[in-house]
């Protein structure tokens, strides 16, 4: 049985767009959630049938739950986990497909979540460097300090 066996025509999304909906959403995984990688496609599925509100654009969209730090993608992948048509009042023309991406989430769940804790070590060593050079560079401690607003 092939990827697209499992997935039903329904109105407005045949079998194979939804089988591409998936391999994009795979390929987005396997990258580390990188913009380039966050098709149109994707983004109008999730938007569309995975309860998100679209934040104006893909670029909002993507943004609001990629690029503003690990809680936004805990909050992301919690919603999209947990979300089902039904509890929305849509309808289930799309559980196919949304139970397929949760479980190519699943594999690399692990991975996601790694890279988002090495992304916080990483950015926490930058700041302590900034700090230390901060505090014989007055200059650069004026741009620091205005950069973060304190």
């Amino acid at each position: 049985m092939g990827v697209i066996d499992m997935f039903t025509d329904v109105q407005f999304m045949t079998a194979k767009e939804k089988e591409l909906v998936l391999k994009n959403w795979k390929t987005f995984l396997q990258h580390g959630l990188k913009k380039e990688h966050f098709t149109k496609r994707l983004y109008n599925h999730l938007h569309l049938h995975c309860g998100f509100i679209a934040h104006y654009d893909i670029h909002g969209f993507y943004a609001t739950y990629f690029e503003a730090g690990q809680d936004t993608e805990e909050k992301f992948f919690e919603h999209f986990c947990n979300y089902s048509a039904q509890n929305y009042g849509a309808n289930a023309d799309y559980d196919d497909l949304n139970t397929a991406m949760r479980q190519v989430y699943s594999q690399y769940k692990d991975a996601i979540t790694a890279q988002a804790e090495n992304d916080i070590s990483d950015k926490l060593d930058l700041l302590e460097s900034c700090l230390k050079r901060a505090k014989t560079d007055r200059g650069f401690a004026r741009q620091l300090l205005d950069k973060i607003r304190v």
